[in-house]
């Protein structure tokens, strides 16, 4: 069985400039490599490489997977390992190849075809006062507005910083051949990419070690700095100059992370981790601030012989230390000079060490809060605008105003997360070594909420300094303690929310509460106040149905309402990784939707606000797929102008690794939230409803039929994917699962979908759809309907339609041959093939298409492209697994492996 996409049968579109863009960067890089490697290696060594991914690429792979066989049969363990690295960085410059040519066609302004949609934020703005939105509206709306991508880790990355290094020098260089150079330049550049490529050929690619917490927060902190950062000036000066006049930008954009304060289920995040990820982002955005300003202090050498200068200004430059007798009449560049010293006090204070360029000074007092550093810098500002001179500057000191209001001293706010069930637990010791006699564990949710209630109601604490207490309740409460005083160190917005995994129940919810109370973030009383934000996390399908229900019985409560504040805005975060474990693709993603509108109706009934929390993947079976497009398809009425919404792992490179897709990306999420937000709300069509509702009770138990309630299942998984052995590298800085055991409900979602996607089933993106719509008794016209009436269910055809063309059924069932149970593993696997084959034949039908992803070419080809680099890393993937199982331990064989795992998932990116 050959994989269906092929390069072969995009022909019909392969004179697209984009086709060939793509085909010439993905053959110069790959010239390229295979010339580093015979120069460094040997004829040979690059003979050895060619073969096999000649041998992979076959369209008849039957006889050449035996070749395949044969080949990678009599390799030793080095060799082994030769290859795999070899695989690898021809998938890995595939990829960057592919994406030079997207940022080219982007730069030439190439539409997606039917895709009339604003892709800025001024299109979306322009677009709305097309429609007659009123300037009152629009700046009441734009004012509301909070866009946060969150970045956070990914159990499966194994990168290097040195080795993405050098994938943005590639990227660089390749970006300088989008322009008609001269034979010298050209050549000047080739040979700059052939050492590139040679030098990341000589360089460990990936980590025999286990990555860290401190690793991940350096590499997230890499693409925030060089591209992430910059991309968000950039749009704040632009949004100031083109949208200013509807309202203040600066709270629209704002950046969030997971890295360092994600405990859940992970024993290397704690207090010092988040200190470490906080301070670390810090000494980001204070050097920019203090570079900013020191830019600032140079072009302001404005004298007071010239022009007046406000009261306000001059009291500032008054308290400046500067003895020099040039500057007495510059009271710009002395309060300049002031702000400077100011934040080069902060930074020793939060980071211990001094912004660049900057003289120690221990006479200056740091700013004790960002809002004192944004009125110093609005003094500046108004005295310019009263004395006519603010183009003096152009938008430079307005960004940097605007940018200090988004990011703080904070860059990034850091949420915490941790599961419910170490609430209860720490909850329980604290009760019972207060002398209460309170046995929390042993109470029902009645007594508990009432019990948490009354300890809300008071300022009473629980804990005491003369007590000792259990290692898991002294770092729950150390970890806290780090986040009450990064708040007293940052200012509030340091702090993002504190995520409650496994959230089921109000007393979840009232758990943390009391926790965080303990270090004075939360204030108990008769009216109990809060200085973080608490968010329930909503996963499986019972707990997504239950959510509103939750919602409701937690904003019932009047504590609920002090605590919210003023302004009342409730976040939730919505799962799609363990709803979709739970449930399958379909089922997960309408309880997902359901969930959704439930819940912000619900809030609306309460008088209060919503922002979901979309906790996405990178893969379509964990609610992948192009943000704006996902943040359009929301249900009418749950945007609300605010969204917050992960971004993980491998994503984070593929969507900010550069400073235009960076910028490209956010705008384009800004404004899909501005468009979702205006969208008018109808009453959904009950038909519509009706259909979607069966599809998915059908496809749920489809899913379960399968993964839950057949008894071979769990071995089957274990034998017939790699996720034996993933557990076991040395990949990603969290455990694979929750506890020791096998059970599949126990797996964390992401090695789930790991696993799936390295033997190239894919199945958590589209496995139960097609059961679904049998048990439905849906037909195809009412399919249709679906899909022309109900954006929701198109952008999930759409997704599921991109899993089904990654599968390669035929390469799965080689997986399917590892296991040792030979009957059940190939009945299990025919019920898999019969379920791909016909979820593919009703996807086609509905959109009467003769091939997955024939309406979409580029996306096609990309999947092509990809199966190019990927096939032969498989199929020597299978040689080392078989290998492995037989009882070879050779170290040399574990790292082969792992080199086949990270060149996989690289060249496939949706992974998990």
């Amino acid at each position: 069985m050959r994989n269906p996409l092929s390069l072969a049968a995009l022909s019909p579109g392969g004179d697209r400039p984009t086709s060939r863009h793509v085909r010439q960067n993905a053959s110069l890089l790959s010239d390229l490599l295979n010339e580093a490697i015979a120069y460094l290696d040997g004829e040979d060594a690059a003979r050895l490489v060619a073969t096999a991914r000649k041998a992979a690429s076959q369209e008849t792979p039957d006889g050449e997977a035996a070749r395949l066989d044969h080949l990678f049969a009599d390799l030793s363990s080095e060799q082994a390992i030769f290859l795999a690295r070899a695989l690898a960085s021809h998938s890995m410059l595939a990829n960057i190849g592919e994406d030079v040519a997207g940022r080219r066609r982007h730069a030439e302004g190439d539409a997606q075809p039917g895709d009339a949609r604003p892709r800025t934020l001024v299109d979306a703005v322009k677009a709305l006062v097309a429609q007659g939105k009123s300037p009152e509206d629009l700046t009441k709306v734009l004012a509301a507005m909070n866009v946060v991508p969150v970045l956070t880790a990914h159990p499966t990355e194994v990168r290097r910083r040195s080795m993405v290094d050098r994938e943005t020098e590639i990227s660089r260089l390749m970006a300088l051949r989008r322009h008609h150079l001269p034979p010298d330049l050209d050549a000047e550049i080739r040979e700059n990419l052939f050492r590139e490529i040679a030098l990341m050929w000589r360089t460990r690619l990936y980590r025999p070690e286990r990555i860290t917490v401190k690793d991940e927060i350096r590499n997230a902190l890499s693409i925030v700095r060089t591209s992430i950062l910059p991309a968000i000036i950039d749009l704040y000066g632009d949004w100031s100059r083109q949208v200013g006049a509807h309202g203040q930008m600066a709270p629209l954009l704002k950046m969030g992370s997971w890295l360092g304060g994600d405990r859940d289920g992970h024993p290397g995040v704690n207090g010092d981790t988040l200190k470490l990820a906080l301070a670390s982002q810090s000494r980001v955005i204070l050097d920019w601030y203090a570079g900013e300003v020191r830019k600032l202090w140079s072009n302001l050498a404005v004298s007071t012989a010239y022009v007046p200068v406000s009261e306000e200004l001059l009291a500032l430059a008054a308290q400046t230390k500067d003895p020099s007798v040039h500057r007495l009449d510059e009271p710009y560049r002395l309060a300049l000079e002031l702000i400077f010293d100011r934040l080069s006090a902060v930074s020793q204070k939060l980071t211990n060490q001094w912004v660049a360029f900057a003289t120690a000074r221990t006479d200056v007092e740091p700013y004790g809060h960002p809002d004192a550093f944004v009125a110093d810098l609005k003094i500046v500002i108004d005295s310019l605008e009263r004395n006519g001179g603010e183009r003096l500057v152009g938008s430079a000191l307005r960004t940097l105003v605007e940018v200090a209001q988004a990011c703080g001293f904070h860059l990034m706010s850091l949420d915490l997360r941790q599961n419910a069930d170490v609430h209860e637990r720490t909850l329980h010791e604290l009760f019972q070594r207060a002398g209460t006699g309170v046995k929390y564990l042993d109470l029902d949710e009645e007594a508990r909420s009432k019990l948490l209630i009354g300890e809300l109601s008071h300022q009473r604490p629980l804990v005491s300094p003369f007590t000792a207490y259990g290692e898991e309740t002294t770092r729950e409460l150390a970890t806290m303690e780090a986040a009450a005083q990064a708040v007293r160190d940052y200012g509030h917005g340091c702090i993002g929310a504190y995520v409650i995994s496994k959230s089921a129940t109000l007393s979840d919810i009232l758990e943390p509460l009391v926790l965080l109370k303990q270090v004075g973030l939360v204030w108990g009383g008769a009216a109990p106040r809060a200085s973080v934000k608490i968010s329930p996390l909503f996963e499986t399908i019972g707990d997504l149905e239950n959510g509103p229900r939750v919602l409701r019985q937690w904003l019932e409560l009047p504590l609920s309402r002090t605590i919210l504040g003023d302004r009342p805005v409730q976040e939730i975060m919505l799962g799609y990784s363990d709803s979709n474990k739970d449930g399958g693709y379909v089922a997960s993603r309408r309880g997902v939707a359901r969930g959704a509108s439930a819940l912000a109706f619900e809030a609306e009934r309460m008088g209060v606000g919503l922002q979901l929390f979309h906790g996405r993947g990178g893969s379509v079976g964990r609610g992948g797929g192009p943000a704006a497009e996902a943040v359009l398809a929301q249900p009418a009425g749950t945007v609300q102008g605010r969204i917050r919404m992960t971004e993980q792992g491998e994503m984070i490179a593929r969507r900010f690794g550069d400073q235009p897709t960076a910028r490209r990306n956010l705008d384009g999420l800004a404004a899909a939230v501005l468009m979702a937000s205006e969208r008018p709300v109808h009453r959904p069509d009950p038909k519509i409803e009706a259909a979607m509702t069966a599809l998915a009770e059908a496809s749920f138990h489809g899913f379960r039929a399968l993964v839950y309630d057949d008894p071979a299942f769990e071995d089957f998984f274990w034998s017939a994917t790699p996720i034996g052995e993933i557990v076991g590298l040395n990949i990603g800085s969290r455990p694979a699962s929750r506890t020791a055991s096998r059970k599949i409900e126990d797996l964390r979602a992401i090695p789930w979908v790991f696993s799936w996607s390295q033997a190239r089933f894919m199945l958590p993106g589209w496995y139960g759809f097609a059961a679904g719509v049998e048990r439905a008794g849906l037909s195809t016209q009412q399919l249709q309907d679906l899909a022309g009436g109900f954006d929701f269910f198109a952008s999930l055809l759409s997704n599921m339609e991109l899993a089904l063309a990654q599968s390669h059924m035929g390469i799965a069932a080689r997986y399917v041959a590892l296991s040792p149970d030979k009957a059940d593993a190939q009945r299990i696997f025919d019920t898999i093939q019969r379920e791909h084959d016909a979820a593919s034949r009703i996807a086609l039908a509905i959109r009467d298409g003769g091939a997955l992803l024939d309406n979409q070419p580029e996306l096609a080809e990309s999947v092509a492209l990809a199966g190019l680099s990927v096939d032969p890393l498989n199929h020597l993937q299978l040689e080392l697994l078989a290998r492995r199982r037989a009882g070879d331990q050779d170290e040399n064989l574990r790292l082969a492996i792992q080199l086949t795992v990270a060149g996989i998932a690289a060249g496939l990116r949706n992974t998990g």
